[in-house]
């Protein structure tokens, strides 16, 4: 048998052996073969012209469901399946070249606690006021019967296994579906295989949501299970790790089972899951879903969901503690979000205060609202902005000169930018009878099964992509920015303070990648303290860069219906900006891969963790609400001090304290990677965190996996 996890870890034996060989057999890519290529089309419906596209959809997610394979293993605690191979490549099944929707979080709490038959009746209790309203409200009602026919026909599959070597676990799924999702769970096993069925009905039809609040979704229902002893922790256990099996049907796994080539490891299909954080009423939410999630990661290992956990100043010492257990396991499976600092940068967008406690992420770690956003984003590289100001042909004569430069190409960046936003929102045409230019909003691809999950979509009567949702968020990232501010201190203190040499020579030198220059770009790569290193003069830099890059971003023309905030981001983006950035003036050269995310740049902090962890800090991050990660990567060797979870615990708080905005944390050497590069078989479920989402290493390209060794070693 593969060992599930290569790193040092405790002896956790919690769940039984046949659950960890259901692990073992799903992550070894044991059942890739059962992913298959749709056999059915949107032809084969022969629909009329004259059908809506929303409806269209609609009928689309009814052959699915009636057409795609089931998948039923009987050793399985929870049923359904999405093994058609379009819908794990973002796409329709069925329709060709249609792209399905990611980045997004639904509502699956709200159809949980509604079921099928509570959604049609609010359906019904609607009153369609356009035709397009009732178009697309026939078109959920659709996918509320496709979703029957899908399940119905579990159950009789259910029936044809009721001889299989588990009868009682048959008997009890069976009895499940007889419920759910038909109707309101009635207890924590109902709630639980509800909530897979309406998550895996819209992956099935090609969708990737985040899962949203796991524990605020489900705790509720296990915690009265266990007060009335309907269920034992343990059993509760069992079911929560059958839920992170199924979680990895669509799992890159070894590279000798994957259909297609290794890639960026986008292995989870941004099906993020949050945890804990207060609620509506200002509590905390620590209950057992909240423990028990954390114990099947730590003993499974699985990283196909990527687990944030909301903390704050009355977080529990218990909890903090058991993030800080599984967070040592490597791999960056848990990271953790600074709720007062996200609630206030949301707050000072001017969302309610109602809508605020719940915030969530799109599937990497971007703040959204569940069921209630419509979510995409723009990156860009703010590092290639500003050579772009500095490599333009007049030198400028002073420091102030190159600043103003640099924030005129920013501000033009985001001029076209929001221009392009606005085009893809709004389509121009000319009004009939007064001929004049008007603007009309546009949806690229009416989505039904989305749509159904998304409350505001429901009420509204519009589909998640024309303005459906309560929100439609556009919003602008910027990767690069530690990388902007390094080079300006480095032409501040190099050229206008110390007059080591003209602007105008270090240009050429920079147009020239250094060439026949070593020392001076030793010079210029060590004499200075850089980002990352508690500097007040290089933190104070960054600071002046990454407050007039959100004040540039938030003064943007605003877009009707449209939200355009800003974030920093790379997500891995380095391997891309790579090819088209030049050498910097602080010593690197062309094409290296630099600050990912707000990270220091690989090689330039010379102190401890905590340095870095202040330098990220004195950033304002209200200016920022869409998000900004800080990516910290542990020495391996940490995991072997008795007092390692103490040590992780104190800098959580730390980050609390000084107003941290997202943490993301690793424990991995890099002689481990060059290892797992050379024998992937080795390592089937060795993880690293790439950004917003973690990936199993044996997934990626060697172009991939290089970068991360490369930053590994630099950082180590």
């Amino acid at each position: 048998m593969i060992e599930l996890n290569p790193l040092e870890r405790k002896n956790v034996n919690r769940l039984s052996d046949k659950t960890r060989t259901l692990a073992t057999q799903y992550l070894s890519g044991q059942f890739r073969k059962e992913l298959q290529m749709p056999d059915f089309s949107i032809d084969d419906l022969d629909l009329p012209d004259n059908i809506s596209p929303i409806e269209r959809h609609a009928m689309m997610a009814i052959l699915i469901a009636q057409k795609s394979p089931l998948i039923f293993r009987p050793e399985e605690k929870i049923a359904g399946s999405a093994p058609l191979i379009p819908a794990m490549m973002h796409q329709v099944p069925g329709m060709k070249g249609r792209y399905s929707i990611s980045h997004t979080t639904a509502d699956f709490g709200d159809a949980i606690r509604k079921g099928l038959s509570g959604l049609e009746r609010e359906l019904h209790n609607y009153s369609n006021e356009t035709q397009e309203e009732a178009n697309f409200r026939n078109a959920l009602l659709q996918v509320i019967t496709a979703m029957r026919i899908w399940v119905a026909r579990y159950v009789d599959l259910c029936r044809r296994h009721s001889d299989s070597p588990n009868p009682e676990n048959i008997k009890s799924i069976l009895k499940t579906l007889q419920n759910v999702p038909e109707n309101p769970p009635s207890d924590f096993r109902e709630a639980l295989q509800s909530f897979w069925l309406f998550f895996e009905f819209q992956r099935l039809c090609g969708n990737w949501s985040g899962l949203g609040r796991f524990d605020q979704i489900l705790g509720p229902y296990l915690e009265n299970d266990l007060q009335t002893g309907k269920i034992q922790l343990d059993e509760a256990r069992e079911l929560i790790a059958h839920f992170w099996i199924k979680g990895t049907e669509w799992c890159y796994g070894l590279r000798k089972y994957n259909p297609g080539e290794p890639g960026s490891g986008d292995a989870q299909h941004y099906q993020n899951i949050i945890l804990s954080g207060i609620d509506e009423n200002g509590l905390n939410i620590e209950n057992a879903a909240t423990y028990l999630v954390l114990d099947v990661i730590e003993e499974l290992h699985i990283s196909d969901y990527p687990v944030a956990v909301r903390i704050n100043r009355q977080t529990s010492q218990k909890l903090l503690r058991r993030i800080a257990d599984v967070q040592l396991l490597g791999g960056g499976i848990v990271s953790i979000y600074n709720e007062d600092v996200v609630m206030n940068g949301l707050r000072q967008m001017g969302f309610p205060e109602k809508e605020i406690v719940n915030f969530t992420n799109d599937g990497c770690w971007e703040v959204i609202f569940p069921g209630k956003t419509a979510f995409s984003y723009t990156p860009f590289d703010l590092l290639q902005v500003f050579q772009h100001a500095l490599f333009s042909p007049n030198i400028p004569e002073s420091f102030d000169e190159l600043y103003q430069r640099y924030l005129e190409c920013l501000r033009q960046y985001v001029k076209d930018w929001r221009q392009t936003v606005f085009n893809r929102h709004y389509a121009e045409s000319t009004d009939p009878v007064t001929g004049k230019k008007v603007f009309k909003h546009f949806d690229p691809a009416p989505e039904a099964v989305l749509s159904l999950v998304m409350p505001s979509c429901r009420q509204s009567g519009r589909p998640y992509y024309n303005l459906g949702t309560s929100y439609t968020i556009n919003a602008l990232h910027a990767g690069g920015l530690p990388d902007v501010a390094n080079s300006l201190l480095a032409i501040k203190k190099k050229i206008f303070e110390e007059h080591r040499l003209p602007l105008s020579e270090l240009v050429k030198i920079l147009k020239d990648n250094w060439n026949g220059n070593e020392l001076l770009r030793q010079e210029f790569a060590n004499s200075i303290l850089y980002y990352g290193n508690d500097d007040d003069e290089a933190d104070a830099m960054t600071k002046t860069a990454f407050d007039d890059y959100a004040e540039i971003v938030a003064a943007s023309e605003p877009i009707p219906g449209v939200l355009t905030p800003a974030g920093i981001s790379t997500f891995g983006r380095e391997i891309e900006f790579a090819p088209y950035r030049k050498a910097t003036a602080f010593g690197k050269y062309a094409g290296e891969y630099l600050a990912p995310n707000m990270s220091p740049t690989p090689g330039t902090e010379k102190n401890a963790l905590t340095a870095v962890l202040n330098s990220y800090c004195k950033m304002d991050f209200s200016g920022t609400p869409n998000g900004c990660p800080l990516d910290l990567r542990l020495s391996a060797g940490m995991r072997k001090l008795p007092n390692a979870p103490d040590i992780l615990v104190t800098l959580f708080k730390a980050f609390l304290e000084q107003g941290g905005f997202y943490l993301q944390l690793d424990t991995v050497d890099a002689a481990t990677l060059r290892e797992a590069q050379k024998d992937p078989d080795r390592f089937p479920n060795l993880v690293v965190r790439i950004s917003g989402w973690s990936a199993r290493f044996a997934s990626l390209s060697k172009e991939w996996q290089d970068m991360i060794i490369n930053r590994t070693e630099l950082e180590a």
